[in-house]
């Protein structure tokens, strides 16, 4: 199918969500694992996706008091909403037939949207678990995954774009054959940089292949609110289900954006941007706003003659680390957010791209996605850049096949 375009606008949509179907697992799992595969329960009423039965990865399965709402996540907690409430009118077919892949296709010719990188937000297999977990187990997991995400892409190849996922529990041998794989025979555009292994951190040199490959087979690493290293920034706050409706705001609020802003830090101060300068990088999923913040504390953190300057106890980067971003890193701005036009003023047009979250409940309204973002008070040239030719520098040629 041939560009379809809002007004005018080719839009390419950095940063949306697919959920895995009910038991992806049985289906898509390597045979040899198939006895030891994840193994699912029965949805509740009320509930986005069934949790994990007692099974090999998950001894006591993963059945919590939580109950699907929106606010203090159920249980003894009185909610603000629930999202049962507001999901269908939000969503219509699509939430009706489960987020299929035909809806979402219809949902992108209906609203205009080209493209779409669909990036999850780890499925449960694939997060931090028992540190025994075997390691075989995991990577069947990981391709099963990933295999599912091939599928559900090709119902429009040209529309739908795969993006890779591994276990944050991994070996580097593993993680490079699987990210290879991803790239090469699934035709993903982006890989999800998985949490550093424990004891482990990106800096170290087991995983300088890595980050190697993503030079050589010329891809985009997406931090998508991911850790540099345990713990969370929001830890204080949780568990979710044992806080009340604040501290769960609070912990959202922050999480996602303040992640970033550390594995940002982390990739410039540490050398990884320097060693490694092919390598474009992109944070994800938690708006932009703190973008011209953060480049300036880190210059001032970093540069010999500045007020901070005293702090950086190493010799001196050979660029500034906003000279770093500007040369490899994108940040994803959300259409209704405050601090856009702050971005574009300050830092510039060409390293923003544009997202949905489709189909979290607390996206943007799908109709409303790109008329908030055209209101924003930005120059009109930022806005194409933004919503089409930054996005196509980030994933490069292959989201254009």
């Amino acid at each position: 199918m041939g560009v379809l375009m809002y007004k005018g606008y080719k839009i390419i949509d950095a940063d949306a969500h697919i959920h895995e179907p009910y038991d992806l697992w049985s289906e898509f799992i390597d045979p040899a694992f198939y006895d030891r595969r994840p193994l699912m329960e029965e949805k509740q009423p009320g509930e986005r996706r069934a949790p994990f039965a007692p099974c090999e990865l998950f001894p006591n399965g993963t059945r919590t008091n939580r109950s699907g709402q929106g606010a203090g996540q159920g249980g003894r907690k009185k909610a603000f909403v629930s999202t049962s409430d507001f999901m269908p009118v939000k969503y219509g077919k699509a939430w009706e037939a489960g987020f299929s892949p035909e809806s979402r296709v219809e949902d992108m010719e209906r609203l205009g949207w080209d493209k779409q990188v669909m990036i999850d937000n780890f499925p449960a297999p694939m997060r931090a678990i028992d540190e025994g977990a075997d390691q075989a187990l995991l990577w069947a997991c990981a391709r099963a995954y990933n295999d599912w995400s091939k599928a559900f892409a090709d119902t429009d190849a040209s529309r739908l774009k795969v993006s890779g996922v591994v276990p944050n529990q991994h070996d580097i041998e593993g993680l490079l054959i699987e990210t290879r794989r991803c790239i090469e025979e699934l035709g993903a555009v982006t890989m999800a940089t998985p949490i550093p292994t424990k004891g482990k951190a990106w800096h170290d040199p087991e995983y300088d292949a890595y980050w190697a490959l993503a030079e050589e087979l010329d891809f985009p690493m997406s931090f998508h609110g991911v850790m540099s290293g345990h713990p969370h920034v929001g830890t204080r706050y949780k568990p979710r289900h044992l806080v009340s409706g604040p501290e769960v705001a609070l912990e959202h609020a922050l999480g996602f954006s303040m992640e970033n802003m550390i594995s940002m830090g982390h990739l410039i101060f540490l050398g990884i941007l320097e060693r490694f300068p092919k390598m474009r990088v992109s944070f994800l999923e938690g708006n932009v706003g703190w973008l011209p913040f953060w480049l300036g504390r880190l210059d001032d953190h970093c540069v010999r003659n500045s007020r901070q300057g005293m702090w950086f106890d190493s010799d001196a980067l050979p660029l500034k680390p906003s000279e770093y971003f500007l040369r490899q890193g994108f940040v994803a701005c959300d259409p209704d957010e405050f601090g856009l036009k702050g971005a574009v003023m300050l830092v510039g047009e060409d390293n923003i791209v544009w997202n949905t979250d489709y189909s979290h409940p607390d996206a943007p309204d799908p109709d409303k996605a790109v008329p908030e973002f055209l209101a924003q008070d930005i120059p009109e040239s930022a806005k194409k850049k933004v919503l089409w030719d930054n996005a196509l520098r980030l994933y490069g040629q292959r989201i254009l096949n």
